[in-house]
């Protein structure tokens, strides 16, 4: 497999600042949306920067927000939709976030991926006229979730093709946000080629919050939270997609869930 076959999936989940609210903090929604623009900002700079396409899975609530950046990041990245608003999500979610989106970028909206990676209704995100989805992240995480049991790769479900977050092979190791903050970086490294190498594409994700500086925050939150993120993890996500780059191309999600299903459709004879 060549470079050319090999796909980087980058994204970020854009929404509103209420991280600590899970945590007995009290953000209020003004607060919640200038600090999510603010990181929105940061994240736009940075892409700019390292000049990689990305998928932004935003939640209604912050594209009205922040419609201006929006409609300008979709011109090199693709938007995809994380719900209306980050603290909840109720049924008509699925539609509504869809049109917010749209309206806000200018673009189709294709991906979704639920808020704390939370399952979703197969049936209704195709009803809502979905073509992929990324909520699942197959590995154990206490306190949220433990999707040990899921398939690793994609799949074709109920016509809506499911892409998880990528792990590692046979332990899974886990590559999303908290991996480019804590992991050392020699495993990291291996972990991130060997997967690629297994897989043939690597999902990977991050929040833009985490690129403020929240060390010293006034907002209670974890230390696995407030360490690691800001201005060294800009320069560790620069530095090790950068290491990447001969081995694979970035592509958006979209780009993804389309050749699934081509492969999985049979050839017409004509």
């Amino acid at each position: 497999m060549t470079a050319n076959d090999r796909k980087i999936l980058l994204s970020f989940d854009v929404e509103e600042f209420d991280l600590p609210n899970d945590f007995g903090g009290v953000v209020d929604e003004s607060e919640q949306l200038s600090v999510g623009r603010e990181a929105f900002e940061r994240t736009l700079d940075l892409l700019d920067r390292i000049n990689i396409p990305a998928t932004l899975f935003l939640t209604g609530r912050i594209a009205e927000h922040c419609a201006d950046l929006v409609r300008d990041a979709a011109g090199t990245h693709e938007i995809a939709s994380h719900g209306v608003r980050h603290d909840r999500f109720e049924m008509q979610d699925y539609a509504e976030s869809r049109r917010m989106l749209e309206s806000c970028s200018g673009t189709t909206v294709t991906g979704f991926r639920m808020a704390r990676l939370q399952p979703v209704d197969v049936e209704a995100l195709r009803s809502a006229g979905y073509d992929y989805d990324s909520s699942e992240n197959p590995i154990r995480l206490p306190g949220r979730y433990d999707n040990r049991h899921l398939p690793r790769r994609p799949r074709i479900e109920d016509e809506l093709v499911r892409i998880p977050i990528s792990t590692t092979p046979r332990l899974r190791i886990p590559l999303f946000w908290l991996a480019f903050r804590h992991m050392p970086r020699p495993i990291l490294r291996a972990s991130l080629r060997r997967t690629l190498d297994a897989d043939g594409h690597l999902v990977l994700f991050f929040h833009p919050w985490e690129l403020l500086e929240l060390r010293r925050s006034r907002h209670p939150m974890p230390r696995v939270v407030r360490h690691g993120g800001g201005s060294r993890l800009a320069r560790r996500i620069e530095v090790e997609l950068g290491r990447l780059r001969d081995r694979a191309t970035f592509a958006h999600m979209k780009d993804l869930a389309d050749s699934i299903r081509a492969r999985a459709t049979p050839a017409r004879d004509d």
